[in-house]
């Protein structure tokens, strides 16, 4: 298993209620196999993504970072990624 992640920030916090269902299927469709995207301030978020392999996760993180970045006016200030070790 492969785990990314990548930090957001964006002036005004983007109705992601509304549009939920749609980014979940998105990274269901991309490969992921489990996905979270954390509210930590008024004006920024972060998600962790855990993907099979890497190679599932490189071919499927330039869509879905420069959709969520175009759809929603967001812009990723820092990213981190690496073999998932251990967890529940």
């Amino acid at each position: 298993m492969y785990s990314t992640s990548a930090d957001w920030s964006f002036d005004t916090k983007p109705n992601f209620e509304s549009q939920s269902d749609i980014y979940v299927s998105r990274m269901k469709d991309a490969g992921a196999v489990h996905w979270s995207y954390v509210l930590t301030s008024d004006t920024t978020a972060r998600n962790i993504t855990i993907w099979p392999d890497k190679e599932t996760a490189h071919r499927a993180l330039s869509m879905a970072r420069s959709d969520a970045a175009k759809e929603n006016n967001q812009t990723i200030t820092d990213v981190c990624e690496g073999m998932l070790l251990n967890g529940f």
